[in-house]
């Protein structure tokens, strides 16, 4: 074996993380490595890469044991890692990022080779079937070129072995399959990749082996060759994935219009956008990566100016230049990158949940803790929020949890319209399937929600109706019972 981790085993205040874990990973192998959030993958990798110490257990390279101080001894030992959460610098170009702290140069190391740079930046682009420009800021491109550029980062590296955690996370189908491309030839070269995901499907197309973690232990290893879906999730859970049995209650044309938009344009971005929301509704919105899915709904709850074009909220027209007026109108959002621009991390489960309603619950004594307090606790039980205390940190929870947090912001100050935009993403398939039902139940209420993702599944599964866009303009609808994740691919490509 290449890679192997021995008894590994980690504790933090309270929590045993890892508990005598063993991994390996050959060259030229794809070792897939699941498990519900909190099951320790991510610890796991941290200790891999050198982020963290083992309380317990060695790590072996090419049969010598080895002691990672710091990621800069794993990066020397030839591993790199593509992290789930985007790590780049914004105001930095695509080049810059791809090659920071590798770059070319000339006159004796003195000065970087900004030309070759470029030219070796975009060569790495094209190979991973992206155009690119490699002189454009990070901070322009929309979060699925960003996943892009972390993962040809860690491929400029020339590592002998990826830790690739949720790299398609971000990614169209389109996107992923010239992902897993690049990983195959990786692998023929002789590289060897731990293959981190959510979707387990991936695993059947990608892996060669599956290592199952439930709760800080390793409880199986699978083939993906002969384990199904279902028996990843059983290994994973412990059961069978409790699907919802409330039976949808919406019925086309039968509630009122509660969101509509005419000709809505916001120049560069999209164009003549026409839709109708109505209550109880689910809408899918599908596209491409680039298509402006994304650009619209900011639009619509203010954090972006339309060019021109209308929205009305009911009857009532309205000009949301800022997600105030969005909020007012009873709209609430859940941004793309939850944890950039949803949360706030250093602030606690109940005052993340509260702070729309500032207002409601502070006095000339300042805020009112036992009514805020009560307020949480009621959408903690209604959602059924797993959190320890209120007064928890929302950056200790998962991401699943930290979704419902948001939700429930919308839902106490009384939302009508929720925009939800790639609400499962980075989430573990139990998780993924409360949030599911969570959604179905709200739209029974008679929320009208809409919902974006990249897992054109998950908008078949849970949508009533589903617009697609191309290139900024919208393309078609579908109703979601009769149609297929080819043909909605189809029209996303022509």
């Amino acid at each position: 074996m290449f890679l192997e981790a021995v008894q590994i085993s980690k504790r933090f205040p309270g929590v045993q993380a890892l508990s005598e874990v063993d991994i390996s990973l050959a060259a030229g192998e794809i070792h897939a490595v699941v498990g519900e959030n909190g099951a320790g993958k991510s610890t796991l990798m941290s200790i891999l890469i050198g982020l963290l110490k083992p309380d317990k257990g060695d790590i072996f390279i090419d049969s010598k044991k080895v002691v990672l101080h710091n990621p800069i001894d794993a990066q020397r030992m030839g591993i790199a890692i593509v992290p789930q959460e985007i790590n780049l610098v914004p105001m930095l170009s695509v080049m810059e990022n791809i090659y920071l702290g590798i770059e070319p140069r000339t006159l004796g190391g003195l000065m970087v080779d900004w030309k070759r740079t470029e030219r070796e930046a975009s060569a790495l682009l094209e190979r991973m079937g992206e155009s690119i420009n490699p002189k454009h800021k990070i901070k322009d491109l929309p979060t699925a070129q960003r996943q892009l550029i972390q993962i040809a980062r860690a491929f400029a590296f020339k590592s002998k072995v990826l830790i690739l955690d949720e790299p398609t996370a971000s990614l169209t189908i389109r996107e992923t399959e010239n992902l897993f491309k690049i990983i195959r030839t990786f692998k023929s070269q002789g590289g060897a990749a731990f293959y981190i995901s959510h979707r387990l499907e991936e695993m059947k197309e990608i892996a060669d082996r599956v290592t199952v973690l439930r709760d800080g232990k390793k409880v199986t290893e699978l083939s993906p060759k002969t384990a199904s879906v279902h028996d990843m999730i059983e290994k994973m859970v412990g059961k069978g994935i409790a699907r919802s049995q409330e039976p949808r209650k919406y019925q086309r044309g039968a509630g009122r219009t509660l969101l509509r938009v005419e000709n809505l344009t916001r120049a560069g971005e999209f164009y003549d956008v026409n839709l109708e929301l109505h209550e109880g509704e689910i809408l899918g919105i599908a596209g491409l990566v680039g298509a402006g899915r994304t650009e619209l709904v900011k639009c619509i709850f203010g954090d972006s100016i339309a060019s021109h074009g209308d929205i009305y909220v009911g009857s009532k027209k309205i000009i949301p230049r800022t997600p105030k007026v969005g909020i007012k109108n009873s709209i609430g959002y859940l941004p793309e990158e939850r944890r950039r621009l949803g949360v706030f991390p250093l602030l606690t489960v109940c005052e993340n949940m509260t702070l729309p309603m500032q207002r409601q619950i502070v006095s000339a004594m300042g805020i009112n803790k036992r009514k805020e307090t009560a307020l949480a606790r009621e959408y903690v039980e209604k959602l059924s929020i797993k959190t320890k205390d209120l007064r928890e940190k929302i950056s200790n929870l998962s991401g699943g949890n930290q979704q419902k947090v948001i939700l429930s912001r919308w839902l106490l100050i009384g939302s009508k319209i929720v925009i939800l935009d790639e609400p499962t993403r980075g989430i573990d398939v139990n998780a993924k399937a409360e949030i599911h039902n969570l959604l179905k139940h709200l739209a029974n209420q008679g929320l009208g929600i809409i919902l974006i993702s990249s897992e054109i599944e998950e908008v078949i599964e849970n949508a009533d109706r589903i617009l697609i866009l191309h290139e900024g303009r919208l393309k078609g609808e579908v109703d979601p019972k009769q149609t297929s994740q080819e043909e909605i691919l189809k029209i996303c490509l022509t």
